[in-house]
């Protein structure tokens, strides 16, 4: 299993007691995302000219933007998650008006993701953009990328760089101002979509992402809804839903089950295609009507609201965990001392 990087401390790559990545472990898809091209588009993306490593261009973009020094920039990445608690308790978070007023007001998640990317592009962390680059079809022309919950803006500017025409949308007025400024610095050309005011286009996208979005979402059904209206006819989603365990530090995580959630996103029209490394789901765009839904309908009811599949699901993982130790046990054993 790719080694996934929970809420918490991030790790620091200069770190000398920071175990160094080790690709033997790797599944096939994240080895392949580090040996292709979208890799190199993906640290180019966060690379700034004149700035010198990935890492200083990410603490350049934090440190210019928020007035922070560098040092500092870099303790508030590594330690981002007591202030993003502090950020979430400073009011009470039980309405959609709460939740939405944290997104408005966040500086720390530009910091956790922004460095989350940048764990990504030095092979700490499983680089989710990359791979799905390399399933997507070559852009034609005129294809349209849409990143909901767009963050940072790292995947719009992958996106970019392979010939899309892409547009950032978030709830966050503080990310896609932050999102913005990244972008303009280095001249990537992007649209931009404030969720709080507009919704996508009809009909306008071939491709949409929606990278550890929907979890915090509190309408999901409305927004499945909106995003098909959103793709054009055949168009693929990625997708996927992070949910945690309810907790002070998960807070801000709305669900703890994901079968829910995925029957709503089907129902609304969402085939799944192909599950990459358990990291996100590749989706196309169907009819909601008609025989053929009738009978996915049957399937999902079944998959995904059968009492037996919490048993299924949590056996398949504790095998899945099982192999993934393994791996790692004969990794260690095959290692030169």
């Amino acid at each position: 299993m790719p080694r996934v990087l929970k809420q918490g401390r991030h790790p620091d790559p200069l770190d000398p007691d920071e175990p160094r990545p080790d690709p033997r472990g790797w599944p096939r898809r994240q080895a392949r995302a580090f040996a292709g091209r979208e890799i190199e588009h993906f640290r180019d993306a966060l690379s700034l000219k004149g700035a010198g490593s990935v890492r200083q261009s990410v603490l350049d973009d934090l440190s210019t933007f928020f007035h922070i020094d560098p040092d500092e920039c870099a303790r508030r990445c590594i330690e981002w998650e007591q202030w993003t608690l502090d950020e979430w308790h400073r009011q009470r978070r039980d309405t959609v008006d709460a939740i939405t007023a944290f997104y408005h007001e966040t500086q720390s998640w530009a910091f956790d993701l922004l460095w989350y990317a940048y764990l990504q592009a030095e092979g700490y962390a499983y680089p989710v953009s990359v791979a799905i680059a390399q399933t997507i079809p070559a852009a034609r022309a005129g294809a349209r990328h849409l990143d909901y919950g767009s963050g940072v803006g790292v995947t719009s500017q992958l996106f970019a760089r392979l010939g899309y025409r892409t547009e950032l949308a978030d709830i966050s007025t503080s990310l896609l101002r932050f999102a913005r400024f990244r972008l303009e610095r280095r001249g990537d050309e992007a649209s931009y979509l404030d969720l709080n005011n507009d919704q996508p286009a009809s009909n306008s996208y071939d491709v949409i992402t929606a990278i550890d979005t929907l979890v915090h979402v509190p309408d999901v059904p409305g927004t499945a809804r909106a995003l098909h209206r959103a793709l054009r006819e055949g168009g693929l989603l990625f997708a996927n839903f992070d949910v945690r365990p309810k907790s002070a530090e998960n807070a801000a995580f709305l669900y703890e089950d994901d079968l829910p959630l995925r029957w709503e996103l089907q129902r609304a029209g969402f085939e799944p295609e192909e599950d990459l490394d358990g990291m996100i789901t590749r989706y196309r765009r169907v009819e909601p009507s008609g025989v053929a839904h009738a009978l996915r309908g049957v399937r999902d009811a079944t998959l995904l609201r059968s009492p037996m599949r919490p048993t299924y699901r949590a056996l398949r993982d504790q095998l899945r965990n099982l192999a993934a130790r393994r791996k790692r046990v004969a990794a260690a054993v095959a290692r030169p001392s």
